[in-house]
């Protein structure tokens, strides 16, 4: 990657716990004297708010592509405004969602791979928690918010499946699959091991 900082990504499906462990990650990093920004996708950018509306429901759902399509004009837009300048500022930036989603949440519902191509930096290294469908809606159900279009169990397995699919996919980094299942002390731990320089 072409910067001075450190670009981790978090993915996986919704209820996987991503924002949980990249506040406890990004915590544990600046304790050990690390600069870090956490950010996500979608933003909250002009872009990024429309895609919250659509899967809110207050606006319609586009077709799959086209809404795939936003993400990606969402994430330029990020990248430009603030992943690049914290890279280049030394940061470790940990975003919450990147490239991979787009193709995840796009292929699992019928859109091409070249369909989906784009212009983004590879991560330095990407966990991708992994979790079954039916424990990531007992979470999103706990969580008492209303539901978006993609937390019902038998997408989020379908999105799950294709997140599997892609994880060998070297066009996007180094993607190590963690068990979501774990406590986030746990998952915590283990990401930090992967991240340490071995000895």
């Amino acid at each position: 990657m072409a910067s001075n900082g450190r670009f981790i990504v978090l993915e996986g499906i919704d209820g996987c716990g991503k924002t949980t462990i990249a506040k406890l990650l990004a915590a544990k990093l600046r304790k050990a004297g690390k600069k870090v920004i956490v950010t996500g996708e979608p933003t909250n950018g002009p872009i990024g708010k429309k895609i919250h509306d659509i899967l809110r429901g207050t606006l319609p759902m586009p077709q799959p592509v086209d809404f795939q399509k936003l993400y990606i004009a969402d994430r330029l837009e990020h990248t430009k405004r603030i992943i690049k300048p914290a890279l280049a500022k030394g940061m470790i930036v940990i975003c919450q969602r990147y490239a991979l989603s787009t193709f995840a949440y796009g292929t699992a519902f019928g859109v091409s791979q070249t369909a989906l191509q784009h212009i983004f930096i590879k991560p330095d290294m990407t966990f991708l928690l992994d979790l079954s469908g039916k424990e990531a809606m007992k979470r999103i159900t706990k969580r008492g918010n209303e539901q978006e279009y993609f937390e019902k169990q038998q997408r989020l397995e379908k999105i799950r499946a294709t997140y599997q699919k892609l994880a060998s996919w070297r066009k996007l980094g180094k993607i190590l699959i963690l068990d979501a299942r774990e406590t986030p002390l746990v998952l915590i731990t283990q990401i930090d091991e992967m991240l340490s320089p071995k000895r």
